[in-house]
């Protein structure tokens, strides 16, 4: 068993949880905190850490950030140091949630670590210019498409 915890700017986590439950169905142990401009780095962090209380586990927890560089990731990255069985993602997009969420971990960090970077080089194998992947044939064919 794992908590997840989306971090993000604005409505983003609570949006992006809801794709995710359309997906796999309804979810346990995922919890979002959404921040504006207002708060800290400090009440980010407080925010983030009460929502790990509330799962009341002692299962390790993944945090997924939306922005590397942002309050977003530096307010969690405070529990890295304050906490135990922490894990901290950044780059939220739907289907490196849908990895993380389907990931079974095993409780063992070396383990766990190892299956978090294998979902997230599973997710960033699934971006691509859909235009370089597509010869002139597929834009003649979307073109005859929509004439119809």
């Amino acid at each position: 068993m794992k908590n997840i915890i989306l971090v993000t700017h604005a409505d983003f986590a609570k949006g992006i949880l809801t794709s995710l439950e359309l997906v796999v169905g309804k979810t346990e142990n995922i919890d979002f905190v959404s921040i504006s401009a207002r708060e800290t780095i400090p009440e980010i962090t407080a925010m983030i850490e009460a929502k790990i209380d509330g799962f009341h586990n002692d299962a390790c927890t993944v945090i997924i950030s939306d922005i590397a560089g942002g309050s977003t990731t530096r307010a969690a990255m405070e529990l890295l140091v304050r906490r135990r069985n922490i894990y901290l993602i950044t780059g939220l997009n739907l289907g490196l949630l849908l990895e993380v969420a389907l990931l079974p971990l095993s409780g063992e960090d070396s383990l766990d670590r190892q299956a978090l970077k294998n979902a997230i080089e599973s997710s960033k194998s699934t971006m691509s210019l859909v235009n370089d992947t597509m010869d002139e044939q597929d834009f003649s064919q979307m073109s005859d498409l929509e004439e119809l």
